[in-house]
């Protein structure tokens, strides 16, 4: 898929949920042509800087090729000009020590809310919460939890949202020589979804086939789409990470069920 790059013309609000309080920025194309709304993470805010942005837009287009639901990806241009009209100070500095390329998302309207704390899976969203599971076990994510859910939902629609801390493998000390191997992730058993599928018979089949439909020119793709600025060792790992997991397809999806038993 093709990312587009854009130019933060317009600040907006400070968005109110997300630790990394990310803006809203109207964007527009380089013929100046008003774009639309993103909500931009900047990367003064995110603590591991390039290999946050990176583990975004890596995570956002492995999420659209599996077919789950997340606001389309952008890679926003930040000039520190447009602090001039900022009165907040701090906010004006961490915008100035953003300025070039920062991750952005399409802004999701029509009344989405964060999923509340407590909130059961209705039935019709079962198979998705089964594969949004899977998902975050596959970037071994760990920041999708009750308390923190990073989904927008409404009715039978939801988005999944916020994957700067996914790729958790490349700060591991030590790192396992087989990625597909989950039991050892604790993380998952606080996942948001896991107490309402723990049990019960999940169906991965629809996510398998999209997982190994992923081949290696695709994942390269994927990674070729992260600007320069960002690229380090990291990146490397996340796509060396992906390609192991799906050669050990079967393996992977087994141990998801496991950990669901």
């Amino acid at each position: 898929m093709s990312i587009p790059y854009l130019h933060a013309s317009s600040y907006q609000r400070r968005m109110e949920s997300g630790r990394t309080r990310p803006c809203l920025f109207m964007c527009e194309d380089e013929n100046s042509e008003l774009y639309d709304y993103y909500v931009v993470k900047l990367k003064a805010g995110i603590d591991s800087r390039e290999t946050g942005l990176a583990s975004e837009l890596i995570a956002s287009q492995l999420a659209m090729f599996l077919d789950i639901p997340t606001p389309e990806p952008a890679i926003i241009r930040v000039d520190p000009a447009i602090t001039e009209v900022i009165g907040d100070t701090e906010l004006a500095t961490k915008i100035t020590e953003s300025a070039g390329l920062n991750f952005g998302s399409k802004f999701i309207t029509g009344g989405f809310k964060t999923w509340p704390i407590g909130e059961a899976i209705p039935l019709s969203l079962k198979q998705l919460a089964c594969e949004i599971f899977a998902f975050d076990a596959l970037i071994q994510n760990p920041d999708r939890k009750a308390d923190k859910p990073n989904i927008l939902w409404k009715g039978e629609d939801l988005y999944i949202i916020d994957h700067e801390t996914g790729f958790s493998f490349v700060y591991a000390l030590p790192s396992t020589d087989k990625p597909w191997q989950l039991t050892h992730l604790d993380f998952l058993k606080k996942h948001l979804f896991y107490q309402n599928l723990k049990g019960q018979k999940v169906n991965l089949d629809r996510f398998t086939g999209a997982l190994e439909a992923l081949s290696t020119q695709k994942m390269d793709s994927m990674v070729l789409n992260i600007p320069d600025e960002w690229k380090n060792a990291n990146v490397s790992k996340i796509d060396e990470h992906i390609n192991e997991v799906r050669n050990n397809l079967n393996e992977f999806i087994d141990e998801v069920r496991r950990v669901l038993q």
